[in-house]
């Protein structure tokens, strides 16, 4: 009997501290050492983007400041890499267990791809300094999850990369009046009949943004600031999200990006289906509008936005082409690819325009096919645990999530999004290894599950043991 008085509380205690509900608690707001070293590793990554050694090769490099500044700022993802590899090695126990997994494919993909860039590219120089852009943020992301659980780290990169989304959208929406005609173009194309930024207007000695790329940013700033308008919080913070929401609309709307609006929709869907306790009401809601907007001719129209002409186009407006014409040289390479860069190089300037074919093209089937299963099992957990069997603390399934993977996805048939280092993959590739620390905390949990289960029976055996089973009531007699 004291030995039983002294087990038990010393047994609760135990369960108490390693309760599925401890282990499955809401990200710390708390920013740690490793969330802040990943953070400024990861601004590193955006520092380096839109600009290439080409400014240190220039002769204006040495007179000019911005060819100089952008020139320096190139070489800020290969910097990274380096902090990465010191903090990855001093951590090496913890990170091989994450090469096992999407990082790991996303590393082949890398990994093969300097290779074919070193033995098939036309410009090998080129090649490898974009491949090791890319190795940057496999690097990075490495880097943060080589903890005990980086989850919360994960949760305040992809905060402050969406913060840089924002910052970028209202920037280029701001900046429209002061630019000038080459800022937005009259067009027939878009129901408001202008387009915004064709490219051709060269920002503070930067290449200029296509509408596409910005359209990009706006459409995920969009998907991030909705899902934080409609949850419950204070009236100043939803008047602010509701604010951003409407702002990036509005850049999304004269953008005139058409698979970016298609991959919006998709992602407000997402974030529709993710509302579970008003799902039915927007549904309903949903299939009203749907009626209401059909009645309106609004499908009509939304398919001649779609295909400019009313009639669908089989070449993807000349899409299928040029990936005829990439398969040609494919050929050459199939199992390791041609490097990276290698529509630039070897279709004459042409753009694949379909990250999926663009990874395989760039590492052939080794490479590409190893990104794609990683992102595939990324999907299979966003499944798992934000729609089929969620954690019961539901701050951990922000529907930001799924919303912004679903938009990269769709976006990706059209665009190279995550073949290379871009804004779009930069917006949105800490969302891997954060579903995959989601899947390791939850399987951490449903591992101490098991493990209290166990206890409590073998609790219950020596409770047997030292009180003997329960006496039996004896029945009336008759009864």
């Amino acid at each position: 009997m004291g030995i039983e008085l002294a087990l038990r509380p010393r047994m609760a205690r135990r369960l108490r501290r390693n309760s599925p509900a401890a282990q499955a608690a809401a990200p710390d707001d708390k920013i740690s050492l490793n969330a802040q070293l990943g953070m400024a590793l990861w601004l590193l990554l955006w520092l380096g983007y839109n600009t290439t050694y080409g400014y240190i090769l220039s002769p204006k490099f040495e007179t000019k400041p911005t060819y100089f500044i952008h020139g320096i700022r190139a070489f800020s993802p290969i910097l990274a890499v380096w902090f990465s590899f010191v903090i990855a090695f001093a951590r090496a126990n913890r990170v091989f267990s994450w090469i096992v997994g999407p990082l790991g494919l996303m590393l082949l993909y890398v990994v093969v791809g300097l290779i074919s860039s070193a033995a098939f590219s036309p410009d090998p120089r080129d090649a490898v300094y974009n491949g090791l852009n890319y190795l940057a943020i496999v690097a990075v992301l490495l880097a943060i999850v080589s903890v005990q659980d980086p989850l919360s780290d994960l949760r305040h990169v992809l905060n402050l990369t969406w913060n840089v989304g924002f910052i970028l959208t209202l920037s280029l929406l701001g900046a429209i009046p002061f630019l000038g005609s080459g800022a937005l173009i009259e067009t027939d194309t878009n129901p408001v009949g202008v387009r915004a930024y064709g490219g051709d207007v060269d920002i503070l000695g930067m290449p200029g943004t296509r509408n596409t790329g910005f359209a990009r940013y706006a459409a995920i700033a969009a998907l991030v600031a909705l899902p934080r308008f409609m949850r419950k919080g204070s009236l100043p913070m939803r008047v602010i999200w509701g604010g951003l929401f409407l702002a990036s609309i509005s850049g999304l709307v004269i953008a005139n990006g058409r698979t970016e609006t298609l991959a919006f929709i998709a992602g407000v869907v997402m974030i529709l289906i993710m509302e579970k306790t008003r799902r039915m009401v927007n549904l309903l809601a949903g299939t009203a509008a749907a009626i209401i907007l059909g009645l309106r001719g609004f499908f009509t129209g939304f398919f001649m936005y779609m295909t400019r002409t009313g009639h669908i186009d089989p070449t993807m407006t000349g899409r299928t082409r040029t990936w005829d014409e990439a398969l040609h040289y494919f050929w050459d390479s199939p199992w390791v690819g041609l490097g990276f860069q290698a529509d630039r190089f070897y279709l004459g300037g042409e753009h694949m325009h379909n990250a999926f074919l663009h990874v395989i093209f760039q590492a052939g089937f080794l490479g590409g096919l190893a990104i794609i299963i990683g992102i595939i099992i990324v999907w299979g957990y966003i499944i798992k645990y934000f729609f089929l069997a969620p954690p019961a603390d539901k701050s951990l399934i922000p529907a930001e999530i799924p919303a912004v993977f679903m938009f990269v996805t769709i976006s990706s048939v059209t665009e190279s999004t995550f073949a290379y280092f871009s804004a779009a993959w930069l917006l949105s590739a800490p969302i891997v290894p954060y579903v995959m620390a989601l899947h390791n905390r939850m399987r951490r949990v449903s591992a101490q599950e098991a493990k209290e289960r166990t206890m409590r029976l073998r609790l219950a055996r020596r409770r047997t043991q030292f009180l003997g089973p329960p006496p039996q009531v004896p029945r009336p007699e008759g009864a």
